[in-house]
Parts: structure tokens; sequence; C-alpha cells
């Protein structure tokens, strides 16, 4: 009796796994081409990251001398050549300098941002140039919704359509043309200006490889134009610290007093 009402709970426990799923699982960002392969932050360590590797919360990218793509929930990232991007989560990224294509998939929810705009990429392919405070935005495919950014924060809302090209620069109000200049393209990197084909990452997933320790002096530039993303950093390397004097005059816990 005891076993078919176990095997009946767990029937019934499979079924309403797969008809409910856990609202907290969302699909991982996972490197799927890396040549030569990545350097990743994670923590407070710089890792080498190749195909296969399943990216977190707050890891931070850089591409080196080659590209790299990734699959972000369903969409199709391709970084180029000394390109930085931080990783918000699997749909939430920031393009913190260099180049980055986005080739977005209809009904999922995947952001952009630089220090000067932020745009939503659902069903749109886009590719984002930022160098300082200058952000240049292609789109090539689906109309791109986009806000202006001011210190991290929204302020005014524009919409880029198909062929358009924007371009922001420190204070300046966002201009958009009707197509991009031949600056632009001619600066493209080689690896972004196809069609993205996505790739699947393949067999087992893999760990990163530590290289050594990293520190906060030399990963602070990385983030000088997302000070709220600095401090997030910092607090990595010099978490906060209880006062001394609080220490003492905590209360105690129950199984302490006599």
């Amino acid at each position: 009796m005891g076993a078919s009402v176990s095997r009946l709970l767990l029937g019934l426990s499979v079924w309403l796994a797969i008809l409910w799923p856990p609202a907290h699982a969302a699909p991982a960002a996972t490197i799927t081409f890396a040549e030569p392969a990545a350097h990743l932050v994670r923590g407070t360590g710089l890792y080498r990251a190749g195909r296969g590797v399943v990216l977190q919360e707050n890891d931070m990218l850089e591409s080196g001398s080659g590209a790299l793509q990734f699959d972000a929930g369903g969409s199709t990232v391709a970084v180029g050549p000394a390109s930085r991007v931080y990783i918000k989560s699997a749909g939430e990224l920031v393009l913190l300098d260099g180049w980055l294509k986005l080739q977005g998939r209809a009904g999922a929810a995947v952001t952009l941002a630089t220090s000067a705009l932020q745009l939503d990429g659902a069903g749109a392919t886009v590719t984002l140039h930022a160098l300082g405070d200058t952000t240049e935005l292609f789109a090539e495919a689906g109309d791109v919704p986009l806000r202006e950014l001011n210190g991290g924060k929204p302020r005014a809302a524009a919409r880029l359509a198909r062929d358009q090209f924007a371009v922001r620069s420190g204070a300046k109000p966002l201009r958009i043309l009707p197509r991009p200049p031949a600056a632009f393209l001619a600066a493209l990197p080689r690896d972004l200006r196809d069609a993205l084909v996505p790739i699947k990452a393949g067999g087992a997933l893999v760990q990163p490889s530590l290289e050594r320790p990293a520190s906060f002096a030399e990963l602070a530039p990385w983030l000088a134009g997302q000070p709220a993303l600095r401090q997030r950093l910092q607090r990595r390397f010099d978490p906060p610290r209880i006062p001394p004097h609080a220490a003492r005059t905590a209360a105690p816990l129950p199984h302490d007093r006599q």
C-alpha cells in the first residue's frame, strides 16, 4: 500500500512540474563560440571561458583579439574584438565598450544598455557600438524602442525603425539618421557584418578556468561610464564591515542567554 501511494505521489509531482514549472526558472546565457577563449571576471577572479560555459549574473566578459558569441535565452549575441560586456542577467546586458550585435528572439525580453542608451531588442536585429560617452546604434531589422540615459536614469524615449541609425554623445540629444554613415560601416568588425547564425553549445557544459585573482584597481576602468555597476564591483572586493561597537552591542542570540 505504501509503495503504491509513493508511486502515485511521484507521478503527480512530475505532472505538476510539467504543467506549472518553477516561477524562478529562467533560460541561462551560454557561450557558443569563442576563439580564442574570452576573459571572464566572476567574483574576484579572472577566468578563461570558452564554448559551453554558462554565464552568471554580474559576470563580465572581455573578447580580446577574437569575437565571441553566446545564446541569451534564445536570443543570439555576438561580441566584437576588444569589447566588454556586463551580464546583469540572461536577458539584460550592458555593453561597456566596443561592438555588439543582437539578434533578438521574438517575444523574449532582452534589453541592451550603454552609458548613453537603453533599448529593447526583442524581435529585432541591432548593432551597437560604445566608445567613451558615445553610443552608435544601427537597426538592421525590426523596430527598436529605446531611451536616452543620463547618469543611468532613463530620460526621453524614441523608436528606431529598420535601417535607421542613432547616435548619442555626452549630454547631446539623440540624433536619428535614415541610414548608417560610411564611417560606421567601415569600422564595423567583419564578424558582425553578416546575419548571425545561431550556434548550439553542444556537448556537456564546462566550467571556466581560473587564471588568477583580479583586483578592483584593474577592473574599475571597465566600468568608468557605469557608476552603479562600479559600486557593485567595489563591494565584491571591499564588502561592508560590521563596526566593532555594533558587534559589542548586538543583542545575544537566544542560545547565548543564560
